[in-house]
């Protein structure tokens, strides 16, 4: 995906691949993973949809399919991400909002996800 600025507008358009981080912000899970843009198109590697930079640092998925009979919320591109694009690589943070949870030593936990890729050459 080739990140350019037209008309000060972000266009995504190449295929990335890197790792999604996931989990409570204490424990995150690493896995590897790939994300093809195409207009405003996407295909992760779990699932396909649209999107739409909202502004400079601002982008919303929105899944239509999901690949996997597995689906949780939190595993899946879908909703709000802040973006940060260096270079041929690309940043996507979605943090949630705090938990409780009455089972641990801390009464809330942050979860976040986070996609780190570099475009393919």
């Amino acid at each position: 995906m080739s990140c350019k600025k037209n008309n000060d507008k972000v266009v995504f358009n190449d295929t990335y691949t890197g790792k999604f981080i996931e989990g409570p912000v204490n424990q995150l899970v690493s896995v590897n993973t790939e994300v093809k843009f195409s207009g405003d198109r996407y295909a992760a590697t779990n699932g396909t949809g649209i999107f739409t930079v909202e502004n400079s640092s601002k982008v919303k998925f929105s899944m239509d399919y999901v690949s996997s009979m597995d689906y949780v919320g939190n595993k899946v591109l879908h909703g709000d991400y802040s973006y940060v694009i260096k270079g041929d690589s690309l940043i996507l943070d979605k943090i949630f909002p705090s938990t409780e949870h009455h089972n641990t030593l801390t009464s809330t936990i942050s979860y976040k996800n986070q996609y780190r890729l570099k475009r393919m050459k």
